[in-house]
């Protein structure tokens, strides 16, 4: 359910390009509806109604224009936002809500929950996740499990101990409040929960209530469900990570 414009990067003449460049007082993310970091920037910038377009990137062929003219570290997400150039999901989600929703994402005004919302950040780990998608090798599926569930414990535990006064308040780790913690989990836990079903018949958040309804809460939210395609997109999409 996209509501914001998408351009092929390919289809852009060298022109266009170089003009995104330029002070224009325009909002140019270029990024990939696949890639989880850039599910980020963007859901960031749909919660804090930024002005943007997408320019839409190839992860399979990336174009060495892109490389060599804007990105030279070979990942999506990244910004020009009248020209000035900002790199890395975390950092963009966070620059887009400061810069046009008062860091209200990212608790500007109260270091005590931002301090919060950065360590749950911290303690997610996503390598165990990409593991055991692309793992060809039956014994080690519960080795890989296992790193998971370890992650997904200290995030719960996070959650339920650490923000234990926000507990009755709703579901995300503030409360009712979405915050930075999930603008940079949430997108990892959508993909890979269908993903590892499909694939690996693991079952991701499986006696993990809190992490579950801070889920379910982030997939009613308008700006996430306008952020993100059907399951099948994403089954498609990462057949080459769990069958090279």
């Amino acid at each position: 359910m996209t509501t914001f414009e998408i351009t092929d990067f390919s289809a852009l003449s060298d022109a266009q390009l170089a003009s995104f460049k330029t002070q224009d007082g325009k909002v140019h993310l270029f990024n990939n509806l696949i890639c989880p970091f850039g599910h980020r920037a963007l859901w960031a910038a749909l919660e804090a109604k930024a002005p943007f377009h997408m320019i839409d990137v190839s992860l399979a062929a990336m174009p060495e224009k892109y490389v060599s003219d804007f990105n030279r570290y070979h990942t999506v997400p990244f910004l020009l936002d009248n020209g000035n150039a900002v790199y890395e999901s975390a950092i963009i989600a966070q620059f887009l809500d400061a810069k046009y929703n008062g860091g209200a994402l990212h608790f500007r005004d109260h270091p005590e929950h931002a301090a919060l919302a950065q360590l749950a950040a911290a303690k997610f780990e996503i390598g165990p996740f990409y593991g055991l998608l692309r793992n060809q090798d039956p014994a080690k599926k519960e080795e890989f499990e296992a790193n998971i569930r370890d992650t997904l414990e200290e995030l719960e535990r996070i959650y339920r101990e650490h923000a234990a006064d926000f507990r009755a308040k709703g579901p995300f780790l503030l409360g009712d409040r979405l915050s930075s913690a999930e603008i940079n989990i949430i997108p990892f836990f959508f993909r890979f929960k269908i993903i590892l079903a499909h694939y690996r018949q693991f079952d991701l958040l499986k006696g993990f209530p809190l992490l579950s309804a801070a889920l379910e809460a982030a997939e009613a939210r308008p700006a996430f469900k306008a952020s993100v395609k059907e399951p099948e997109f994403f089954i498609n999409a990462y057949a080459k990570y769990a069958n090279p």
